[in-house]
């Protein structure tokens, strides 16, 4: 029979929640909601029962009580409150490049994110999508296997944002640094790696893809 922890966990799944997510809604640190779908915490009566209110769970389920778990409306709560993202099963890279369609029509997978917080931002769905990152090059902003949340149209160019950015033949997330002479360079955070210098930008084919509006990390 599956723990409580497990239990949790499947259902935040079964929603396409992630731990940020149930996190705010039941107002406990996120650590705190691994440690108890992991099984190195247990639940604790406080912490139980807000999840159960909150996931709209019944506690004598999570208890192992019934076998039988009720009909949750949290489905029908997070389809009012909550926007289904396409995730791309696709990696950009913060380091030396990867190859990859990330096109705000295609993708397979979701993640949902609060209507609300998009609504505050300005930021459509239909144009925004969800792809992971692969290496340490943005590092300590964005680390290895994070998801960035991508605005396809935010794409004029600005210093200090970080753009998800195709460039001979490869995708990159960096930030741009605009040099004299029309030239650009891809910045990383992390000083291991020096700027990637694009001497003809138009003539190199330089496209980008999107703006990163927030990254995720999951443990």
């Amino acid at each position: 029979m599956p723990e409580i922890g497990e239990k949790i966990r499947q259902k935040r799944e079964e929603i396409g929640m992630s731990r940020r997510e149930l996190s705010a809604l039941v107002d406990l640190p996120e650590a705190k909601i691994q440690a108890l779908e992991i099984g190195k915490q247990r639940v604790d009566h406080a912490s139980l029962a807000i999840i159960a209110k909150k996931m709209d769970l019944d506690a004598n389920w999570l208890l192992g009580l019934t076998d039988v778990m009720p009909a949750s409306g949290l489905e029908n709560e997070c389809e009012n409150h909550f926007i289904q993202i396409k995730r791309h099963p696709i990696e950009v890279s913060a380091g030396n490049g990867a190859d990859g369609d990330v096109e705000a029509d295609t993708g397979t997978g979701h993640y949902a994110y609060n209507k609300k917080w998009l609504e505050r931002r300005g930021l459509k769905p239909n144009s925004l999508s969800v792809i992971s990152v692969r290496g340490d090059s943005m590092e300590p902003e964005i680390y290895d296997k994070d998801l960035v949340l991508l605005d396809h149209t935010d794409t004029h160019l600005k210093e200090g944002p970080i753009y998800v950015v195709r460039y001979s033949n490869d995708v990159f997330v960096k930030r741009i640094q605009k040099l004299p002479g029309d030239q650009l360079q891809l910045v990383s955070k992390n000083t291991d790696y020096l700027p990637i210098v694009i001497s003809s930008p138009e003539a190199d084919g330089v496209e980008i893809i999107g703006r990163v509006v927030s990254s995720m990390h999951e443990w």
